[in-house]
């Protein structure tokens, strides 16, 4: 494009997202709508690759719409892929699901597997057709299988069940005594042993009498049932033996003699391995005058007591057996178990359940499904990414303008590694804003609920029980009436369990000795203001706890022991459990400032009740980042207070338990990351990524040694035992000799628990990011004097990448003698033990105080006798897993 500046005319370069198609253009043009221009110059745009989109004119780049979307015909939006279609890469395009497969919602990026008992002949199915007359035994089939003869379809379409080939068929015998013994009454489906309930067969006393079943046509045979008659003369069937053959006569194969010992419940069951049309029974004695009578003869092509197939099972481990459904697995001994708590299974007959995403959950009945925090972000109102596992949420780099919150509350944070809050985006809400540098979510009763309280302050958003019923709004009262709804506005609060209210609706909250209701002084007995009087309150009764904005959601009123419930919309189910885990973390603490605090106290540290907020119907105690409180606090009478809550007792990362893990610099939120892989290569700080995707992850051995677990090589100081400030620290092969300097020690800070600094036993000078807390990724790191300044760059902290579980062993009236430095003691037994076990060798057990009742951990090998009554719980063997920062949340 030209310019002109004091007389003269320019031409200046295109600007990216611009274009100038001639010479001597007078401006540029932006690029419209799905093309883009990435340098400068340009004469054109250039279209965006399929399955990008820009988003607004002048774009200097196309972004790729993310699994399960693909960019309309413009370009300029990401669409979800309809129903029956799947899109499995970033800017990919939608394709029809396979054969054998299916999707039934929209924005699937990937195709589910037909279950048992379904099938899919086609492609870009919504949902899988079921087998009619036939069956399939496994999994993303494209066909059923028709049955043999003599077999049909279960009720699942997962198997050929037997049925008896006898019934109702054509039958006859030698003679009949009288009406009440004829032949048809052995094939009729009813095997009362009872001869006078007409249920039975009977011939005349005669030699060699026999009864005949016609099969109509032949059939392999493979078990006949007889039952024989209880009310009397059951010894009259000795001797008597099933042939199955083409005849009808005795010369047709014989299945088993009938013993009237051996029947069981007065039924024989004979297997049999002949084909043939006629089913008979004939007597071994030919000469003698005998009876026949039977209650009723079955016939199956199959034996009926078959082990289950694989992926199917039973309760006795025969047939009639079911598939292993999604949600379950099959054991190495054949059997279906439900997946464990967290984890799940997406298609029938798994052998095995995969892991939720950290900090989700599953929920009774349906373990197919993880339960959890999820958040969508997005440019421009076009979805960009999902976030669900906790884990790899430190650090947020995705350009966006939107969040949405789709299941549970969310906290984002201007810098990573939730580092200074910026707001909370609530279930079902939608916060527009830039520069996110890291997101979170809240865990702790929203999907958990804490023990504390058996759950009173769980404020989640699940709305099934236990059995998977839904559940009733807390404001209807219907289909059941409770008593659990809102008071009338007249009636805020009422008394004895809702039965009495104050005539004229001045009922007072229970507050502090002193304060007053209509300028006279109360007490914590008294119930209306001084001049009113109790009535019987409106019908129904009201406790006035729970109001129409808790919607349908599990909740526990009344403190129940089984944790959050709900009465159900089904009208022969007046209220059931729901299936939510206990947490593990103590909701009424906070930690650092208490940004995340959730809990339910609402006094002050003088024991004021807090007034509630504006606007809002509760009054419990929070804190944000701007408030300038160190803690939690609340309004009373207009003014900040800080609350009765105590801090939370931190697990730090301590990178002495011989964990692996990341070192984050605490002023800058980046991570030690080795430049190259190769011995020499600097040591620098450089942006934090997920453990898996990096090589930021280190192991401190008990000797001192920083050890990357990519490139095996050890934290080491340039040169020598270099003595002096600015020496670069690099990475090097890890020396055994006593006078390496690749030996360090942690030297924890008196301002934050967490925080440490790393001193090098040789030359006694600490790790350190030159400059003043830049923020910039590549710096190199260097060794220089140890500083105890807070703003020093110094300080780390230790995020390990794995957990360790281990068991413990009570000791009654013991302790350990030896204290674990920088550890203080944990209020529950349960933060104790999980502390001590990802301290590895540093901690032997835990402590119990007899009279504190505190938990310390504790080192030695030797208990001694308590005369105090403490308890030790002394720590077994040990299990590694993955570890993400959420996991204690659930039990």
């Amino acid at each position: 494009s030209t310019q002109s500046t004091g007389g003269s005319t320019s031409c200046t370069p295109c600007t990216p997202g611009t274009y100038s198609p001639s010479s001597a253009s007078p401006s540029s043009t932006k690029c419209p709508v799905g093309q883009h221009a990435s340098g400068q110059g340009s004469t054109k745009c250039v279209s965006c690759p399929a399955g990008s989109i820009t988003f607004n004119t002048g774009s200097s780049t196309c972004y790729k719409c993310s699994t399960g979307y693909h960019a309309n015909s413009a370009a300029s939006a990401c669409v979800a892929c309809d129903a029956g279609t799947y899109n499995p890469i970033s800017g990919g395009s939608c394709k029809k699901c396979p054969r054998g497969t299916y999707a039934s919602g929209t924005a699937s990026a990937q195709c589910t597997k037909c279950p048992v008992g379904t099938y899919a002949d086609v492609e870009g199915l919504v949902r899988c057709k079921a087998c009619e007359n036939s069956i399939n035994q496994d999994i993303g089939q494209t066909t059923c299988v028709q049955c043999k003869k003599g077999t049909r379809p279960n009720a699942g379409k997962t198997e050929c069940e037997p049925y008896n080939i006898a019934r109702g068929k054509p039958a006859s015998q030698s003679t009949t005594m009288h009406g009440d013994g004829v032949p048809s009454h052995a094939v009729d489906g009813n095997d009362n042993p009872d001869y006078f309930v007409h249920s039975c067969t009977h011939t005349h006393t005669q030699v060699d009498p026999w009864l005949k079943i016609d099969l109509k046509e032949s059939y392999p045979v493979r078990e006949v049932i007889v039952t024989n008659r209880r009310d009397c003369c059951s010894e009259r069937l000795n001797g008597f033996r099933v042939h199955v053959g083409n005849t009808g006569t005795r010369n047709d194969p014989v299945c088993g003699t009938l013993v009237v010992a051996d029947f069981i419940a007065n039924e024989k069951h004979v297997k049999c391995s002949g084909n043939g049309r006629y089913i008979s029974l004939h007597n071994t004695d030919t000469r003698s005058k005998l009876i026949l009578t039977i209650c009723e003869l079955e016939a199956y092509v199959e034996e009926l007591q078959r082990p289950c197939p694989s992926g199917f099972y039973s309760e006795t481990g025969y047939r009639p057996c079911k598939p292993c459904r999604a949600g379950s697995y099959i054991t190495s001994d054949n059997k279906c178990k439900i997946c464990p708590r967290g984890s799940i299974s997406t298609q029938d007959k798994s052998r095995e359940c995969d892991q939720c995403p950290t900090g989700h959950t599953t929920y009774l009945p349906d373990t197919s499904k993880c339960y959890g925090p999820e958040l969508t972000a997005s440019w421009f109102g076009n979805p960009i990414t999902r976030f669900t596992s906790v884990a790899d949420l430190g650090g947020h780099s995705l350009l966006s303008n939107g969040f949405t919150a789709k299941l549970g509350d969310w906290q984002l944070f201007s810098k990573t590694f939730y580092r200074q809050q910026k707001t909370t985006v609530a279930n079902g809400k939608v916060y527009n804003t830039y520069w996110v540098g890291s997101v979170k979510p809240i865990i702790t009763n929203k999907f958990c609920y804490s023990p504390r309280d058996l759950g009173k302050s769980y404020t989640g958003y699940r709305t099934k029980t236990v059995s998977g019923k839904t559940c009733q709004a807390w404001s209807s009262q219907s289909p059941h009436r409770h008593n659990f709804g809102t008071c009338p506005s007249s009636h805020p609060y009422a008394y004895l369990n809702g039965r009495y209210c104050c005539q004229y609706g001045r009922e007072k909250v229970y507050t502090p000795v002193g304060e007053t209701c209509d300028g006279g002084p109360i007490s914590f007995t008294s119930t209306c203001c001084y001049g009113d009087r109790f009535r019987q309150c409106p019908n129904p009764p009201c406790r006035g706890t729970l109001d129409g904005s808790q919607g349908n959601y599990c909740r526990n009123p009344d403190n129940s022991k089984g944790g959050p419930w709900c009465y159900t919309t089904d009208p022969n189910t007046r209220w059931e459990s729901c299936d939510i885990p206990q947490c593990s973390q103590d909701v009424d603490c906070y930690v650092d400032e208490g940004y995340t605090y959730m809990g339910t106290v609402s006094v002050t540290e003088n024991n004021e009740r807090c007034d509630n907020w504006p606007g809002e119907s509760n009054n419990y105690c929070r804190n944000q980042d701007g408030s300038s409180m160190p803690k939690p606090y609340c309004m009373y009478r207009g003014s900040k207070k800080a609350c009765k809550i105590n801090k939370c007792n931190q697990d730090c990362g301590d990178p002495r338990s011989g964990m692996w893990g990341q070192f984050m610099a605490l002023n800058t939120g980046m991570c030690m990351d080795p430049s190259a892989s190769g011995s020499g290569a600097n040591l620098q700080l450089n942006q934090c990524q997920a453990s898996h995707k990096g090589d930021h992850v280190f192991q401190m051995d008990a000797q001192g040694y920083i050890r990357n677990k990519r490139t095996r090589y050890c934290v080491n100081v340039h040169g020598s035992r270099d003595p002096n400030c600015n020496t670069n620290v690099n990475m090097f092969t890890c020396q055994s000799y006593s006078s390496t300097d690749q030996r360090w020690q942690i030297e924890w800070s008196t301002f934050d628990d967490c925080a440490f600094r790393i001193r090098n036993k040789a030359t006694n000078l600490c790790i350190d990011a030159p400059g003043n807390s830049d923020p910039s990724a590549g710096t190199n790191l260097i060794q220089c004097t140890c500083e105890d300044r807070k703003d020093s760059d110094h300080w780390f902290y230790f995020i390990p990448e794995e957990d360790r579980m281990c068991k413990y062993t009570q000791q009654n009236n013991k302790y350990l003698p030896g204290l674990v430095d920088h550890h203080p003691a944990y209020t529950t037994l349960i933060s104790a033990q999980q502390a001590c076990s990802r301290l590895g060798d540093l901690c032997a057990g835990v402590t119990r105080g007899g009279n504190s009742g505190s938990h310390t951990l504790r080192k030695g090998t030797t208990l001694s006798n308590s005369p105090s009554g403490e308890i030790t719980w002394v720590k077994g063997d040990c299990v590694e897993e993955k570890y993400h920062p959420f996991k204690q949340e659930f039990m």
